[in-house]
């Protein structure tokens, strides 16, 4: 059997003392109220606010990872297509460079909500701390990435440079050790003067093995990470110049000898 619901006793409210008593009761509770659903609201915006924070920064960190993975690719290490290389590269550090104002705001969001005593102040911090870290790595390996390229191709147009210098040396010992010196007089100055219009050219080829030199010395002195590659090109260089400039001697005195003996022979047969 249910047992009754015992009746409430209400306070009757007798006198002006008593409904003024009431009335202030009233009152207190209801400012109590509104207290509470402002602390709670503020509590609700604050967590709103923090949500939309983390969501910003979980998006700016993955953005960061994987512009970290792009600046971490060794590409430079290929030297085909550098210049394209060097174009793609300018324009992903003008995409960074674009970006960096997500940080700011980020750092802006995140300061003032830690001024304000943010119940997430601590671990508003150290997430601001992290993405600065992630950030300062992004821009080191993306100046590291710059600087490679343009090593890489520093080095190549220097090795271009060697190549094309030796190509023309190994040219010419083919024509200064040649043993053709003329079966006449006239012959020999033919080649004389064949041999006066390569001594020309290797007056102006002087000058691209001192721009080499130079070049290598340059590269030697800003330690280039190839600089052992660089020193041995240039002495193979400059070994095989001198190489030339002696056999080059050599052909010239043996060019001499037969004038001589063919001038020898002319006079002889005239008299």
């Amino acid at each position: 059997m249910e047992q009754p619901v015992p009746i409430k006793e209400v306070k009757i409210l007798e006198t002006a003392e008593d409904i003024q008593e009431r009335r202030e009761q009233v009152l207190n509770r209801y400012l109590e109220f509104k207290a509470a659903a402002r602390l709670r609201r503020e509590k609700l915006e604050d967590s709103r606010r923090y949500q939309y924070f983390r969501r910003d920064a979980d998006e700016l960190e993955s953005w960061i990872h994987e512009k970290l993975q792009a600046a971490s690719d060794e590409n430079y290490k290929d030297p085909t297509n550098l210049q394209a290389k060097i174009q793609k590269h300018q324009a992903f550090e003008a995409e960074v460079a674009a970006h960096s104002n997500a940080i700011v705001v980020l750092d802006n969001t995140g300061m003032e909500m830690i001024n304000q005593e943010h119940f997430q102040k601590l671990s508003i911090r150290q997430r601001l701390d992290e993405l600065h870290r992630l950030w300062e790595l992004l821009l080191s390996k993306l100046a590291e990435k710059g600087m490679r390229l343009q090593q890489a191709l520093v080095l190549v147009q220097f090795l271009r440079q060697c190549d094309e210098v030796m190509f023309w040396i190994n040219d010419k010992e083919t024509f200064v050790t040649t043993e053709e010196f003329g079966h006449d007089l006239e012959h020999v100055e033919v080649l004389q003067r064949k041999f006066d219009e390569f001594q020309k050219d290797m007056a102006s080829q002087e000058f691209r093995v001192s721009d080499v030199c130079e070049t290598a010395d340059k590269l030697t002195n800003e330690q280039h990470p190839e600089s052992q590659v660089v020193v041995n090109k240039k002495m193979e260089l400059l070994e095989a110049w001198a190489r030339l400039k002696s056999l080059a001697t050599e052909r010239q005195q043996k060019l001499l000898g037969a004038h001589e003996i063919q001038r020898f022979n002319r006079d002889a047969d005239e008299t």
